[in-house]
């Protein structure tokens, strides 16, 4: 796998997409080929309101949790990649110690979700989205990983919130 290489192919694709369901769609089929992902959601942010807002879900999804679920980002996985700038995969934990860090995370590891991996795109230097990948394996991500969805992720999120904003 050429991580540069993958990221060029998976974005020119992404960004031929002519609707966003169709973008989240096209994410999907080529990340899954070369990444284990039970679910990829792909959620709007509005740092005004600090919500996290599922634009695009697929997989298996949390009971409660259909598209434009809106919820806080305080004390989420996405906040941790977000505080950190980069991103963030979780993981290599026990369940128990994860809900401690994170107590809202309990309902997704309830659907048997073990690793994570949280990318928060920016636009003008402020974010307004994340790709958030999720397996039922433990470790399944690395720094590699997160690195190519993020430099996939900036690539795509204006043609993202074009279509988003057409829908």
């Amino acid at each position: 796998m050429n991580s540069s290489q993958d990221i060029i192919r998976i974005s020119n694709s992404a960004r031929s997409a002519s609707n966003f369901t169709q973008l989240g769609e096209i994410l999907m089929s080529e990340l899954s080929l070369i990444l284990p992902i039970d679910r990829l959601n792909i959620g709007l942010i509005d740092i005004g309101d600090y919500s996290f807002t599922d634009a695009f879900v697929k997989g298996q999804n949390v009971p409660g949790r259909a598209l434009g679920h809106q919820r806080t980002l305080a004390d989420t996985v996405v906040e941790a990649g977000m505080q950190l700038g980069e991103g963030i995969i979780i993981g290599d934990e026990p369940p128990e110690k994860l809900i401690e860090h994170f107590p809202r995370l309990k309902s997704t590891l309830d659907t048997g979700i073990r690793s994570m991996l949280a990318a928060p795109l920016e636009t003008d230097n402020k974010v307004v989205a994340a790709i958030v990948l999720c397996s039922i394996r433990t470790s399944a991500y690395t720094l590699e990983d997160l690195k190519m969805v993020r430099g996939i992720g900036l690539r795509i999120i204006e043609r993202a919130i074009e279509l988003k904003a057409s829908s």
